[in-house]
């Protein structure tokens, strides 16, 4: 079995689905220009400015690979050589969201590490939950086992396919219909729906937006 070292193309659909892609520049939450899938820096390490102009869906996707490999070293070089895609894929989320010295220090790695299909792992992920003091990332934690223990799949979309799926999943959500085009309607029911959650109404499908959005 083929040692894995890398997220698959299935598991850069589960974090876009958590994390966003924007071709565009926009300021984050804490208001620091970002682009594609949360990144705040291009490969050559100069910041992300508002003016620069929008990327493709496969420069987001190699920016984001590119911000992903410390996650995935901290995966590949502190688990077993067994896991399968989507359990490194699942494991690399998560170490992406809590950090590599968070998960280094973890249950859910001396689980996985033990027995990889230890029912058990399922708490361990939902362990941690709680951001702020506040159980905020649990809804992520369960999705992240529901990945870990789903039976990998060989089949893979092209990076451009990412983006029209992501386009697709928040139509759906907003009972649109799911043509994967962000156009002007699309964009209109997203701040519309940010206005109703008290969100920023930016009409761009961030992390925040997703938490709420996959609540529903």
């Amino acid at each position: 079995m083929k040692e894995i070292t890398e997220t698959s193309n299935k598991g850069i659909q589960f974090l876009i689905q958590e994390e966003g892609l924007v071709k565009r520049p926009y300021l984050d939450q804490v208001g620091v220009p970002t682009i594609g899938i949360g990144c705040t820096y291009y490969e050559n390490g100069t910041k992300v400015k508002i003016t620069d102009p929008p990327i493709s869906t496969e420069r987001a996707i190699k920016l984001f690979r590119n911000l992903l490999r410390n996650y995935e070293l901290a995966v590949y070089s502190n688990t077993r050589d067994d896991i399968n895609h989507n359990q490194f894929d699942s494991l690399t989320s998560f170490t992406f969201n809590v950090g590599a010295s968070g998960f280094r220090s973890s249950t859910l790695l001396k689980k996985v590490n033990e027995n990889k299909e230890d029912p058990s792992i399922k708490l361990a992920f939902e362990a941690w939950k709680n951001a702020g003091g506040k159980p905020i990332l649990l809804a992520r934690r369960k999705r992240e086992a529901e990945l870990y223990f789903t039976p990998a799949n060989t089949h893979q979309a092209t990076d451009e396919q990412l983006y029209i799926n992501q386009v697709k999943f928040i139509q759906s959500k907003l009972g649109l219909p799911d043509d994967g085009i962000f156009g002007k309607n699309t964009r209109a029911t997203v701040i519309d729906f940010q206005t109703k959650h008290n969100l920023v109404p930016d009409g761009i499908a961030g992390p925040q937006t997703l938490a709420e959005l996959n609540k529903i």
